[in-house]
């Protein structure tokens, strides 16, 4: 069997007619970003409702709750220092762990 030009010619203009365009990154990028703006201020719109409804809760039981957080304000300050400086060990441990792994 020879090979038939016409042939070839024909199946070379199908093959390049479903070639898929060429990709445009920066538009992607750009489109993406869109995308991760929109979806962020559509979840901070979402919180508001809920964050001026917790702050209504809490200015209404603020009288009631304050002779109690006086109270254990003095018993608990020990305590919340040391969480701090634990937090702020394990905080200061992990960022140390990262610079030693770039080395």
């Amino acid at each position: 069997m020879t090979p038939d030009p016409t042939h070839d010619q024909a199946l070379a203009a199908f093959f390049a007619a479903q070639v898929p365009p060429p990709r445009d990154l920066a538009f992607e990028a750009r489109v993406a970003a869109g995308v991760a703006r929109r979806r962020a201020l559509a979840t901070v719109l979402a919180l508001v409702p809920w964050t001026i409804a917790a702050v209504a809760v809490l200015w209404a039981l603020a009288p009631l709750v304050a002779p109690v957080v006086e109270g254990l304000g003095q018993t608990l300050a020990p305590a919340v220092a040391l969480l701090v400086l634990t937090a702020l060990t394990v905080a200061g441990a992990q960022a140390a762990g990262r610079g030693l792994k770039a080395i």
